[in-house]
């Protein structure tokens, strides 16, 4: 990438220089036409000036002379002939009859008398009849006329050389620094990704700060929470290959144990072994059930989703509303207190969250109700919020506050399989938040979820 940023600048200095050598031919010929049509008008107000010495069939010397000295003063040196070819004035007899400062003043802008070059002849006319021809060239200037339009051209020239190495060094600078700047953060995303693919799920995301994100902020946020996702399958699928073996092995020793007391004759009634063994198949259908239901959440956790603007009041409710005839059917309260707020969150993921406690809350709370709250809350020194469930059922012993989140964890009076706690906190870690426990045994418990 940086050799094709590189070579991307330096094509741009060739084609600044291009155009530059472009545009500075354009701008000299320009300047030359421009010299050229200031001599071209030149002469054809000395022709004009001629022709109107011409009258009634004869020259007017005296303004002859006035014209071809003004020929002189704007750089021709010239003479006039005839339609019979006899030369009537020419610039150097005008010369001859200047008096000394005329002449001295004349010396120090041109070199008299003579010009250089071939003349070139002008035919005259008086209503359209030729009268004679003006023959003209150019005298050589001398002083600080031809000496601005040397100037000219050479400032040009310089202007167009420091504008061509403005621009090639600004570009130059610019390669080396958008090639740093844009390739260290795709360098370092490639090496990430290799350590990915070598299995190594470790990624350092760097602090960006920034209001406005460019694309490769976005594209490091996307691939910091794909490297997140990808350590979280790889535990996922270690801790599934663990707690599967470990569940799996004690009903399947215990349906063996009871097969081979009866191959052995210490069981004689089979529809006691039959019972067990339905047991213990219902206790390995629980447990299937249960990967399904960590399947379901770890789509979640795989899927980043869309953050979405929520009313906080109207979800809280909305995710209540979906449970509470089932709980007051257990003669059960159901309360729900909370402002009305918007708050930006993912709104699938939060579902799920809310969805289990309540569950949780339900299944070990024999009397009272549940009460959920919600409101606006400072957090990391930042506006966030918060929601709580709060029972009065049994409570958490506190040596056991830590297990609860574990996958699998339940306790003896527990019918369920141990996930739901587990899949609230691994959600609300992938969404940057916390969880809360308060609970004092046999008088309920309080999850608070802050983000």
């Amino acid at each position: 990438m940086r050799t094709k940023l590189f070579f991307a600048f330096i094509l741009i200095i060739l084609l600044a220089l291009i155009s530059n050598i472009v545009f500075e031919k354009l701008i000299m010929k320009d300047f030359e036409v421009f010299v050229k049509g200031t001599k071209e008008d030149h002469i054809y107000w000395v022709l004009a000036s001629v022709e109107g010495s011409y009258k009634n069939g004869t020259w007017n010397h005296e303004t002859l002379h006035e014209t071809l000295h003004w020929g002189l003063m704007l750089g021709f040196e010239s003479y006039i002939e005839d339609d019979s070819g006899s030369r009537i004035l020419s610039s150097t007899d005008v010369v001859f009859s200047m008096d000394s400062y005329m002449l001295n003043r004349m010396h120090s802008f041109l070199r008299l008398p003579s010009g250089k070059g071939s003349f070139i002849w002008y035919p005259l006319y008086v209503e359209g009849s030729e009268i004679g021809k003006l023959y003209l060239r150019p005298l050589e200037r001398i002083g600080p006329i031809p000496l601005k339009e040397e100037i000219f051209r050479k400032r040009g020239r310089e202007f167009l050389v420091i504008s061509f190495l403005i621009a090639g060094a600004g570009a130059l600078f610019l390669s080396v620094l958008f090639t740093v700047f844009l390739s260290t953060p795709v360098r370092r995303l490639t090496f990430a990704a290799e350590k990915i693919a070598r299995g190594e799920f470790t990624f350092e995301k760097p602090d960006m700060h920034r209001k406005y994100k460019d694309e490769i902020d976005r594209l490091t946020e996307t691939f910091a929470y794909m490297a997140e996702a990808l350590k979280r399958e790889n535990l996922l699928r270690k801790h599934l290959t663990s707690n599967i073996a470990h569940e799996l092995r004690t009903p399947l020793t215990i349906i063996k144990g009871n097969l081979e007391a009866v191959e052995d004759g210490v069981i004689s009634d089979p529809n006691e072994v039959i019972k067990n063994i339905s047991s213990e198949v219902d206790r390995m259908i629980s447990l299937v059930e249960g990967i399904e239901d960590v399947t379901r959440a770890e789509a979640s956790f795989f899927k980043k989703g869309d953050i979405d603007e929520v009313d906080l009041g109207e979800f809280a409710r909305s995710v209540a509303g979906g449970m509470r005839k089932l709980i007051e059917e257990k003669g059960l309260f159901l309360e729900t207190d909370g402002p009305s707020i918007i708050v930006k969150t993912y709104p699938d993921k939060l579902h799920i969250i809310l969805n289990n406690l309540l569950t949780n809350s339900f299944k070990y709370t024999g009397s009272g109700g549940i009460t959920i709250n919600w409101d606006k809350k400072k957090h990391d020194h930042a506006d966030g919020f918060f929601i709580s469930v709060e029972d009065t059922g049994k409570g958490i012993e506190p040596e056991n506050i830590s297990k609860i989140f574990e996958r699998f964890y339940k306790d003896e009076e527990s019918s369920g399989k141990g996930l739901g706690l587990a899949i609230v906190k691994e959600l609300v870690e992938v969404m940057g938040g916390t969880v809360e426990v308060e609970s004092i045994p046999d008088m309920g418990a309080k999850f608070t979820v802050v983000f």
